[in-house]
């Protein structure tokens, strides 16, 4: 049993011994320097054991200088603990000391994601940032020498006298060498912790962590990702946020105060900022205010307004407002980054940086398509403009956001999804530009597609060959799940267009399949995903969809667990505010089913049978609201 973390016994507190870091001190703010005691770089000290044991750096210095090629031979033996493993890595130079002492200087890369490896290449050699100008100064001549292993290196000379054993701040990363200590922890918890989820497959690509090499030159995207990190990291901190499991509300808010009162709103994020890590909040709200600040900045000089990576970066505040509530400040960064995309100017970047801002502009456009796609789902009428997506796009782009986008719905779907909004909420002049693309021979000609075709056409999905198509981007030795996500999104998008097409135009019951058959087949294909699958984070959306369609207590109670199981390993305050809003729908529909009841029994046996039931409207419910959800 450990004694505690080093910073614990340095305060002289008792440490609760968590992983990977302790808990006390994250709530203190301060860093946790681990359960071993952390190396230190000694000035001018003198060595206990080892060749150098007696002796101080300088004296070693001060006795070869003379006597080039003699060495001391210790009467002990060499052995070091972990406080002079520093030391060894000075010791470890020729044994030939030139006339001046020299340091190598690491080759340049050609990329600053190559320069993060410098310090980990296994030979132990070192690159120095110090502040002495000494150690950058070109004016000093290269000398020629040679490795152990006879290969020929560049070093540059440097006056015995400016040499200092301990370097005057830590070794850092070039790309993270002008950001500050508190963006640099925080976006190193982004990459740790939070792009795994953001990409379908992370293992394959991940967009996101792809942007990381871009935060040097920009520093709305270095705020904006270090934000996300560290809202992430104040809810992993104080994780006293589940999502409640009982299917009936807990508090008197109902539905219409709840999505209609921005007063309200704003007590909830109070609620929660007070449950969680105080401090790691309160950087949250310093970097997303700084990040707002310089996109504010950025917007107003007509040359970084036409710059891909402050795009990026309102992209990264709509993932931040997804983390933070998904609801409402994401319509206002999309409407926003598409008026920049239509208008920008065309870009010629130089060859060397082609390719990356190549993936950096298929970022931004994948980004701006599966918010809108999505977004739209669940957002009023009118509240989002002309759709970003065109026909002249072609399916290509579809298929490559089902492979990169963390959404995981198949390109087949996210079409319908698209086509069923521009149906509904589209100008009349503007519908007839967008159509169906991956459409059988059969129904390619009979245009344009009725509701009944349109449902049709999604039950002609086949989840199976989606998922064996998707093998050559990433195989999986079994296919199970990704069918059970694809099988689950073909009945989720179903429900969902049946529900918005059968305002458009009435279904009669012959064309539509029986709605408890496939809200049970939707509960089914959720089931077979369980929260340690990489297919688990996709579920959001599929899970609100499910709780919106549900009748009965048993599919409420499995719908509640799902989103206290995504909240679990996502860590996203829009899975609890869905959860909440389904919570409030049922209880809205309760209230409507004993009203119902009430007038049914006043009606009278004879009536029994004309009288039936209405259906809740869980859709004409959000239309009505003031807030605007994005649960993905």
């Amino acid at each position: 049993m450990t004694k505690g973390c080093y910073t614990c016994r340095r305060r002289r507190i008792v440490c609760d011994n968590g992983l990977p870091t302790c808990r006390k001190c994250r709530d203190a703010g301060k860093e946790c320097l681990g359960y071993q005691k952390p190396l230190v770089w000694v000035k001018g000290g003198v060595a206990s054991r080892g060749k150098m044991m007696g002796l101080s750096f300088d004296d070693v210095m001060d006795r070869n200088a003379p006597n080039r090629g003699t060495k001391k031979r210790p009467s002990e033996g060499d052995s070091s603990g972990p406080e002079q493993q520093s030391e060894r890595q000075l010791e470890k130079r020729p044994e030939k000391q030139p006339e001046k002492q020299q340091v190598q200087r690491p080759e340049p890369s050609e990329s600053s994601s190559e320069g993060s490896n410098r310090n980990n290449n296994g030979n132990n050699d070192m690159f120095w940032t110090g502040e002495d100008d000494s150690w950058n100064d070109t004016s000093q001549p290269l000398s020629r020498n040679h490795n152990g292993d006879g290969t020929l290196m560049h070093v540059r000379s440097i006056p015995s006298g400016h040499y200092d054993p301990s370097p005057s701040r830590p070794l850092v990363d070039p790309l993270f060498q002008d950001i500050s200590r508190l963006s640099r922890f925080y976006i190193a918890h982004f990459n740790q912790r939070c792009a795994r989820d953001l990409a379908l497959y992370d293992a394959v690509k991940n967009p996101y962590r792809d942007l990381i090499p871009f935060i040097s030159e920009s520093p709305v995207l270095t705020d904006a990702l270090a934000a996300v990190g560290a809202i992430h990291y104040a809810y992993i901190s104080s994780n006293k946020l589940p999502v409640p499991l009982s299917i009936t509300s807990s508090d008197s808010t109902t539905f219409e105060t709840f999505c209609s009162d921005q007063d309200a709103k704003d007590r909830a994020a109070i609620s929660i900022s007070r449950q969680v890590s105080s401090k790691a909040y309160e950087h949250f709200l310093w970097l997303k205010q700084r990040a707002l600040r310089q996109l504010s900045a950025d917007l107003a000089d007509p040359i970084r307004r036409n710059d891909d990576r402050m795009v990026a970066a309102i992209f990264v505040l709509i993932l931040l407002d997804a983390i933070e509530s998904g609801s409402g400040a994401w319509k206002y960064h999309l409407e926003g980054a598409k008026n920049l995309l239509k208008s920008r100017q065309p870009f010629s970047p130089n060859e060397s940086i082609k390719g990356m801002m190549e993936s950096l502009n298929t970022f931004v456009i994948d980004s701006c398509l599966i918010t809108e796609i999505m977004g739209s789902t669940l957002a009023r009428p009118g509240v989002l403009s002309k759709p970003f997506y065109s026909q002249a796009m072609g399916p290509a782009i579809l298929k490559r956001l089902e492979k990169t986008s963390w959404v995981g719905c198949p390109a087949y779907l996210l079409e319908v999804m698209f086509f069923v909004h521009a149906q509904r909420y589209s100008e009349c002049d503007l519908t007839g530009e967008y159509s169906l693309s991956f459409l059988s021979p059969s129904e390619a000609s009979c245009r344009p597609l009725s509701p009944a075709a349109i449902l049709r056409h999604i039950e002609a999905f086949d989840p199976i060959a989606w998922a064996e198509e998707m093998q050559t981007f990433h195989f999986l030795p079994d296919l199970s799940k990704r069918i059970a996500l694809a099988s689950a999104y073909k009945a989720g998008v179903y429900l969902y267009a049946k529900r918005v097409l059968s305002k458009v135009s009435p279904l009669s019951c012959g064309d539509a399949c029986d709605h408890d058959t496939v809200e049970n087949e939707l509960i089914y294909h959720l089931s077979l995903l369980s929260p340690d699958d990489e297919h688990f984070k996709c579920t959001i959306w599929l899970t609100f969809i499910a709780g919106a369609e549900s009748k009965y207590p048993e599919q409420r109670v499995f719908t509640l667990e799902r989103l206290s199981a995504l909240w679990s390993a996502i860590i996203s305050v829009n899975v609890q505010n869905a959860a909440r809003v389904l919570k409030l729908m049922w209880q809205r529909q309760d209230e409507k089913r004993r009203e119902w009841e009430r007038k049914r029994a006043q009606m009278g046996g004879a009536m029994l049978d004309s009288f039936e039931e209405p259906e809740f409207d869980w859709i004409q419910e959000l239309d009505r609201s003031r807030i605007d959800w994005l649960f993905i």
